[in-house]
């Protein structure tokens, strides 16, 4: 398991997987990811490096989070909401935090208890818990990212006639970005690395022709999570799309979760790709086996069904990344 931050030196604009305009994620899901690279894979190596991206359990991606200095966020588990918040103006707060910071996160896996000083909205910040408190100096204070309406124009083709519509593009400020974790088959890490590399000079989501969406890759360094327990808990840190087996294996009951609809256009917004149904990030499944899930890969697009718009087959990763979570859960803190 290795850890990359993407240090950002433009705004992105990510679609949610159904629109091309309007709102932007925060962050970049964990099949986006993939796509991208696989995109990157076919443009730098060609078709045979890029197949064994493609096989499974080849390369599994965490969705890319939020970072801030030297703190990295992860999705807050759905089981999991602090019992002992009694104001309503608190318990309004913490519904709306995403993130929680890894320390924080790596408690709830465990089961420990919550220092009860960190339940306070001094250590909330663009959504993510942190266990830091806040800086103010002056002006200036902390701030991961900040989101922007920028205007754009689209002409008709057959009247000539200009619209005015609005994207949000995401800025992310000094020491912060994203990172997302990785999980590759050493015999194609250094592809991997190389095709990364590549992208960042690509670029990621929309309007990179105009230089947005571009990054450098960083290394994180001794990124673990110290949980070696076998579970039948496990939580998400990635889009999942279970096999037929493993869907079978989930106790929907016992577990916490929610599900988002993947689809999207490619090719100059001529082409919609085939729907996914897939579990969220933070999501909490109780499984009948102790054996951690995978998911799957989807082949999205055909290139032989659309000649004049595709060079290559486009494919949704649902292949996921799990932690356990020891003792079972007991639904809050």
């Amino acid at each position: 398991m290795k850890a990359y931050k993407l240090n950002f030196h433009s705004s992105f604009h990510i679609d949610s997987g159904t629109a091309v305009d309007g709102s932007s994620e925060t962050f970049i899901r964990s099949d986006t990811l993939f796509s991208a690279l696989v995109s990157a894979a076919i443009k730098f190596y060609g078709d045979d490096i890029t197949r064994k991206f493609l096989e499974p359990k080849a390369v599994i991606l965490s969705s890319a989070f939020p970072f801030f200095k030297d703190e990295y966020f992860l999705p807050k588990p759905f089981h999991f909401f602090p019992e002992d918040l009694k104001e309503y103006e608190m318990i309004k707060i913490f519904k709306k935090v995403k993130f929680i910071s890894k320390d924080l996160l790596l408690k709830i896996l465990k089961n420990e208890k919550i220092e009860q000083t960190l339940f306070n909205k001094d250590y909330i910040l663009n959504g993510c818990w942190r266990v830091l408190k806040n800086q103010k100096d002056g002006n200036n204070e902390d701030k991961i990212f900040d989101e922007k309406e920028v205007p754009h124009i689209i002409m008709d083709r057959v009247t000539n006639q200009t619209q005015i519509f609005y994207k949000t593009e995401v800025y992310f400020h000094k020491n912060a970005g994203l990172y997302f974790i990785a999980e590759v088959k050493d015999e194609i890490l250094q592809n991997f690395e190389t095709v990364l590399r590549f992208l960042g000079d690509e670029g990621i989501g929309a309007d990179r022709t105009t230089g947005k969406g571009f990054f450098e890759v960083e290394e994180v360094q001794n990124f673990n999570f110290d949980l070696n327990t076998e579970s039948d808990y496990y939580y998400l840190l990635s889009l999942y799309s279970p096999t037929e087996e493993e869907f079978e294996n989930i106790n929907p009951r016992e577990s916490f979760y929610d599900f988002t609809i993947r689809g999207g256009w490619i090719s100059n917004n001529t082409l919609n790709r085939k729907t996914l149904r897939m579990f969220v990030e933070g999501s909490v499944l109780k499984l009948s086996t102790k054996q951690k899930p995978v998911g799957k890969i989807h082949k999205v697009l055909e290139a032989k069904d659309y000649p004049d718009h595709l060079k290559y087959d486009v494919y949704r990763s649902g292949q996921a990344l799990f932690l356990p979570i020891a003792g079972g859960i007991n639904g809050n803190n």
